[in-house]
């Protein structure tokens, strides 16, 4: 029986801590990256089981719990604006790399259509910003670079999903005050083809290479994610996600990881800080920033609570009762009866794209009802007579 919950996350620490050399990365039949052992080149030293955060989780482990929760966005709207939900992340790498020190976090490369680790000395912090809704490369060198920014002393802010936060934290062994973990609450991550394969598919359909891509642009609000695309040629595509193939498929978990589907870090943060957009904002009595963009800060370190005092020059931030903020964060689980159905989804997308993908799961009756629903939210007069409705994705049907 296929035990889910021990499944590989790809956080790499294994490939990192291997002094052999004798694990490569490759992708398996669906897409996802994997580490795979060479047998004939390991030193059976078994550093890899030891710095494996699935392996060395205990079964009955006490699951961490957050000390604070905060809802925060940055005083500064552009930054708001660039950002996915308010801001939280930039301020804490800008205060970072201000000082003089480093930011790690996922880039997505559009010219080689690849999600990766890269840092403020190779890239501007911008380009880490927003989320990437793909699985994102570290690389037999990644870890590897935050430890050695890590040990010269100087002030170093890392930013992954739960599972790589967790394998940095196991791959480093000790902690490090000058380093700052930083994950967020993540809804699992798709292989890099599914993303490669349907932007080429665009690039085809528009004639002209991708130049820009967002995940998260708020031209509908920052409640409805929209997935948008601006190419060489001055063209534009923009969709709201049950509208756009990629999207869909993404929020209906058809093709995340299968770690992802019984994660054992959604429930259990072993970073310094949880970001996340605060969607249950209206149900506190908080500044909602005129749903502009709120950000949620779930404090797991002493650490973690200092950085994020230090931001109270730059951001706006109320605190919250930690039970009420923290309601997102609840444990997967996968009946083994899903299984078929995930791996026939993955396949789908692999071999035939995400497009046909979400041609399958949809009834011809809820393709129609999210075409006409794209067409209400891109009608430039409904959403200048009624901007409560349309905007932030509340729109349901044509007033």
């Amino acid at each position: 029986m296929l035990n889910i919950m021990k499944e590989c996350t790809g956080c790499m620490a294994c490939v990192n801590s291997c002094p052999a050399l004798a694990i490569r990365i490759t992708e398996d039949e669906y897409g996802f990256l994997m580490p795979v052992v060479d047998t004939e080149s390991c030193i059976n030293c078994g550093l890899c089981e030891r710095v494996c955060p699935i392996e060395i989780r205990g079964e009955d482990e006490e699951k961490t719990a957050p000390m604070e929760a905060w809802a925060m966005y940055h005083n500064n709207e552009e930054i708001v604006r660039i950002s996915s939900s308010g801001g939280v992340y930039y301020a804490l790498a800008k205060a970072v790399t201000d000082r003089g020190g480093i930011a790690f976090g996922c880039f997505y490369d559009i010219k080689k259509k690849e999600a990766r680790l890269e840092d403020t000395d190779n890239l501007p912090l911008t380009a880490l910003l927003t989320s990437k809704y793909v699985e994102s490369r570290i690389g037999e060198e990644g870890l590897k670079r935050v430890k050695k920014q890590a040990e010269t002393g100087r002030e170093v802010i890392f930013c992954g999903t739960p599972c790589q936060a967790a394998g940095l934290k196991a791959y480093l062994g000790k902690e490090y005050d000058n380093l700052l973990i930083t994950d967020f609450a993540c809804g699992g991550v798709a292989a890099q083809p599914y993303l490669r394969d349907y932007l080429k598919a665009l690039e085809d359909r528009y004639g002209s290479p991708v130049k820009k891509m967002s995940f998260r642009d708020k031209h509908y609000g920052w409640g409805q994610y929209c997935f948008y695309t601006e190419f060489e040629n001055g063209e534009v595509y923009r969709k709201t996600a049950m509208s756009d193939p990629y999207f869909f498929c993404f929020l209906r978990s058809s093709m995340q990881r299968l770690s992802c589907h019984g994660c054992l870090f959604s429930d259990d943060h072993k970073s310094d800080i949880c970001l996340s957009d605060f969607w249950r904002c209206d149900f506190f009595d908080v500044d909602r920033n005129d749903r502009k963009g709120i950000s949620l800060a779930l404090i797991y370190s002493e650490k973690g609570r200092q950085k994020i005092r230090e931001l109270s020059d730059v951001m706006h931030m109320e605190s919250l009762p930690i039970e009420g903020a923290s309601y997102h964060l609840k444990g997967r689980t996968c009946p083994e009866t899903k299984l078929p159905e995930i791996f026939r989804d993955m396949s789908t997308a692999k071999n035939e794209g995400v497009e046909a993908l979400r041609d399958k799961l949809l009834t011809d009756e809820e393709k129609k009802f999210y075409d006409r629903r794209q067409e209400i939210m891109d009608d430039q007069e409904l959403r200048r007579s009624h901007p409560e409705i349309v905007g932030n994705g509340q729109i349901v049907q044509k007033p």
